[in-house]
């Protein structure tokens, strides 16, 4: 027999799939949404050429920024160059 006693757990503590509060950052700040990206996400899916993946890939590192943030801005500076917006 095990003498491992388990924890109780309440129902507080425990996260619904989907539903999960983000968590503290070290000093005890919550992350802030981003307000530009909506809540619900879809996936868009196609392919492209290895060297713009690696590329768009780079540039996102490099500002920071996650890559559908970056898909987010290129389409709105290219709905601003054509006057869409």
């Amino acid at each position: 027999m095990s003498s491992k006693k388990s924890a109780d757990l309440s129902s507080s503590l425990v996260a619904v799939k989907g539903q999960a509060s983000p968590s503290a950052d070290a000093t005890g700040r919550k992350p802030e949404a981003s307000p530009a990206l909506s809540p619900v996400s879809a996936p868009l899916n196609f392919k492209v050429d290895a060297d713009f993946r690696r590329r768009f890939r780079q540039r996102a590192a490099e500002a920071d920024l996650k890559l559908n943030e970056l898909l987010r801005e290129a389409l709105e500076a290219w709905e601003q160059k054509r006057g869409l917006i």
